[in-house]
């Protein structure tokens, strides 16, 4: 376990430290600041426009932070030979769920970052709604489901381009997919509900972690729900996890 622990430190010290974090960052405060010009051209509506559009902002840069920073520090480490270097000194097991857990810590300190300077904007408006920090949650869940979903592609392919577009497409289809599938329940056939059901079941859910409109219209959810979303994330992870290490020791590095 210290292995595993001093593995996720570095990771996390390399992609905190590298300009991309703080490009996110930066474009973050530029995202809140263009949402907030919006709320104020939105007469009455001006903290709905912000909290709305602050919540997907913040799981978007999310998104965007762990999926590239993973992959193209996976394939930087690769391309110089750092992982040799991991292998020589440390296990397959050790590699892998170190960088998984220093990219999980990652997406935690930005998140919390993030969310912080979101409160205090919607402070600033006069209104600071503690249940925002609830929408965090399940976004953290989502960023841990994702950086294992990189971290498989990332193992799986030689292409970073490739390994990138592959988890971005996971994502997009994830969030897209219950629409879809309410769509196809509703006007579609039996051969194409049993398909999108079959891909439902493989792709993460992303409409279990969906609690927005929840929060700003209906209060806080069950202690029941945090614990099944919870416990689906950690089940998906493991799955994952286990997919990727199996593929990781077959891989030539």
């Amino acid at each position: 376990m210290k292995k595993i622990f001093s593995l996720a430190l570095l990771n996390f010290k390399e992609a905190a430290r590298d300009k991309f974090f703080f490009g996110v960052i930066f474009f973050f405060f530029f995202y809140l600041g263009f949402c907030a010009f919006l709320g104020k051209l939105s007469v009455g509506y001006s903290l709905k426009v912000l909290q709305d559009a602050g919540i997907i902002g913040i799981e978007l840069t999310a998104v965007v932070l762990v999926t590239f920073s993973f992959i193209f520090g996976f394939f930087r480490e690769k391309e110089s030979r750092i992982i040799q270097v991991y292998l020589s000194n440390f296990t397959p097991l050790e590699v892998v769920t170190g960088k998984i857990l220093g990219y999980a810590a990652l997406s935690f300190f930005y998140l919390v970052f993030a969310g912080a300077a979101f409160c205090l904007i919607s402070t600033f408006y006069g209104k600071f709604l503690p249940l925002i920090l609830a929408a965090l949650y399940p976004i953290f869940l989502k960023m841990l489901i994702i950086v294992c979903i990189a971290s498989l592609f990332s193992t799986l392919f030689s292409s970073s381009t490739v390994a990138l577009l592959a988890a971005l497409f996971v994502y997009l289809s994830s969030e897209a997919l219950p629409s879809a599938l309410a769509i196809t329940n509703a006007y579609g056939g039996m051969l194409q509900k049993k398909l999108l059901r079959a891909i439902y079941f493989i792709l993460p859910n992303a409409d279990k972690f969906e609690i927005n409109n929840k929060i700003f219209y209906s209060g806080l959810p069950t202690a029941g729900y945090f614990i099944w979303i919870t416990l689906y994330s950690l089940v998906y992870i493991f799955i994952v996890w286990l997919i990727n290490l199996f593929v990781f020791q077959k891989k030539e590095y």
